[in-house]
């Protein structure tokens, strides 16, 4: 597993520091209230990055970061202001 590798674009979230790796983005799922992280959105993310990590393949990585972007934006977590 490789949670160096880079995302395919850094994620800003509006409760945190800015996720740049595969491990940024377990490290902030991991921290996600029960509550939210039970949600298909996170659900899926999660399903993702395992994956992007265990293949270190970049079409999974984007893949990844795709769907951390759409669960931020669903939740209301996405900082898009720059």
């Amino acid at each position: 597993m490789s949670w160096s590798s880079t995302l395919a674009r850094p994620i800003r979230p509006r409760d945190g520091a800015p996720l740049r790796t595969l491990g940024n983005a377990r490290a902030y799922l991991l921290s996600l209230p029960e509550g939210e992280a039970v949600r298909p959105a996170w659900q899926t993310a999660a399903a993702l990055v395992l994956a992007a990590a265990e293949s270190g393949d970049r079409a999974a990585v984007l893949a990844a970061t795709d769907q951390i972007e759409r669960a931020l934006f669903v939740a209301y977590r996405l900082d898009m202001t720059g």
